[in-house]
């Protein structure tokens, strides 16, 4: 367990503190200027569902397509999802050693560094496929991927943040476009006609089913579990 618990990177504390203070102060004012953009019981209701989306199980496949039924507007949503995936990144990438000290959140980290390297004990083609195959992890959000998860793959992998922050921006947004207009179609569909949404999520879940078998398939074929 040394790799993962003491991550090969360990910047300055000037470093330390620009990044993350940084990026905490760019979701400060985020917040504060939806707090100015949006009506009040709206802007209660988008703090809500930002901070939701942090918490464990709660991912991009519950949280966009909720406030994509809300009438929250895409860009506002994807500013939102890739700031605060931005800001777990910067956290955990640069942060990593210091915040497995502190008692209750260092347990958290311990928790979902188990979990990611179970992971990639699954999943060997993200170890395989190396920073291709971090972006389609961060990509796809049905794996269970995460910022965090992303950052702490990137550590064992010893990938630099660097390399890790441009894969987590890239692949937010990506995941993000894709679900928010996806759930905007699917909306727009119903008031059309219900039916078609129902088609259209039934299609959905099929191709995705599909593609799971695939790569399932291709993955195990390219990339085998070691015994």
């Amino acid at each position: 367990m040394t790799e993962e618990i003491f991550p090969y990177y360990k910047p300055p504390l000037k470093i330390r503190a620009a990044m993350t203070f940084g990026m905490f102060g760019l979701l400060a004012v985020f917040v504060v200027w939806l707090f100015a953009y949006l009506p009040t019981e709206m802007f209660i209701l988008g703090v809500s569902l930002f901070a939701l989306y942090m918490a464990p199980g709660a991912g991009k496949e519950s949280i966009i397509p909720v406030m994509m039924g809300f009438g929250f507007p895409w860009w506002l949503v994807l500013i939102g999802i890739v700031m605060i995936d931005m800001t777990l990144a910067v956290l955990v990438s640069f942060n990593f050693d210091l915040l497995l000290k502190i008692p209750l959140l260092g347990q958290i980290l311990l928790f979902f560094t188990g979990k990611t390297n179970n992971l990639l004990q699954r999943k060997p083609w993200i170890k395989g496929l190396s920073v291709g195959g971090l972006l389609i992890f961060m990509f796809t959000p049905f794996m269970g991927s995460s910022a965090i998860d992303t950052s702490i793959i990137g550590r064992l992998l010893s990938i630099h943040p660097k390399i890790i922050l441009p894969i987590v921006f890239f692949g937010s947004i990506l995941a993000t476009l894709t679900m928010a207009f996806g759930a905007r179609a699917i909306i727009d569909l119903w008031f059309v006609e219900p039916v078609y949404a129902v088609g259209a999520v039934a299609g959905v879940i099929a191709g995705i089913i599909l593609i799971y078998i695939f790569w399932q398939k291709f993955t195990a074929r390219r990339f085998p579990k070691k015994e």
